[in-house]
């Protein structure tokens, strides 16, 4: 009997633990398959229940303030990741998003009613927000300022701090989107990267989607940039890099019909113009 009496602890603890993680794992999932308001509910009842670890409480917190931000609630977010950083400082999370709390709190200007305890504080600011038209997020006019260059700058840092994330991933389709460039509406709007440059930044895009390619070789999106790299030359009537770059879509292939071998198989027929 003294070995039953001894065993049962260590089963509950065990059971327990296996709880733990099972709740962070379906929160978790949750989250990935776009369950945003289940995935809230999980990730509070990790972070209240008396037997979740610290390690588990950390990566709630994570996800809730990812959650709120994506959610525009930025006061919320810097509110729960302070959480976080304050009360589970060598966690990984905690460490991973404490570089980013000043950035953040830098350009969010927003506070959250709820962090004023106050109720005529609460209402005087509401009466105030009644009249004023100022809004609480700042605007930034961005004329004349290398926007390519400092929108790469950010995604460069999740290229270098997520390697091998979706994070990485999508940082490196939007890097290569922005040196691909666009053109703003209208009689005279602006135009940007490849659009406005095609000898500057054409060495860049061929060099950011080598690195994109090299990470991700499996990425469905490379065809489709590799489609935009001909589709750029073919619009400065470099018929040799057309071809060549619409063959290596076919060459990637390997054979299969999709999408893009099939618009590079029509545009090879009929190249120049």
């Amino acid at each position: 009997m003294r070995y039953v009496v001894s065993y049962i602890p260590v089963m509950l603890l065990a059971m327990a633990c296996n709880a733990q993680g099972q709740g962070i794992e379906r929160a978790t999932d949750y989250y990935r398959h776009g369950l945003q308001d289940r995935a809230v509910e999980a990730f509070i009842d990790v972070v209240h229940a008396p037997s979740s670890s610290a390690t588990n409480i950390a990566e709630a917190l994570y996800f809730l303030g990812e959650i709120s931000f994506e959610q525009g609630r930025y006061s919320v977010a810097l509110e729960t990741w302070s959480n976080l950083t304050v009360n589970y400082p060598e966690s990984p999370r905690s460490i991973e998003i404490r570089g980013r709390l000043a950035q953040l709190s830098e350009v969010i200007s927003e506070i959250s009613d709820a962090s004023i305890t106050s109720a005529v504080a609460r209402s005087y600011l509401r009466n105030g927000d009644f009249w004023s038209e100022a809004g609480t997020i700042f605007t930034i006019d961005h004329s004349w300022l290398p926007a390519v260059e400092m929108a790469n700058s950010w995604y460069d840092r999740i290229i270098a701090e997520f390697p091998g994330t979706d994070a990485a991933e999508l940082a490196h389709r939007r890097r290569l989107l922005t040196l691909l460039g666009w053109r703003e509406t209208g009689q005279y709007g602006s135009s940007y990267g490849l659009r406005d440059d095609f000898r500057t930044y054409m060495p860049q895009v061929l060099a950011a989607l080598e690195d994109f390619a090299t990470e991700f070789p499996e990425s469905s999106a490379i065809p489709a940039f590799q489609y935009q790299i001909a589709q750029a030359y073919w619009r400065e009537k470099d018929w040799v890099n057309t071809r060549l770059w619409l063959r290596r879509i076919l060459d990637n292939a390997s054979g299969q019909t999709t999408f893009y071998s099939e618009l590079a198989q029509a545009r090879l027929q009929r190249v120049e113009y």
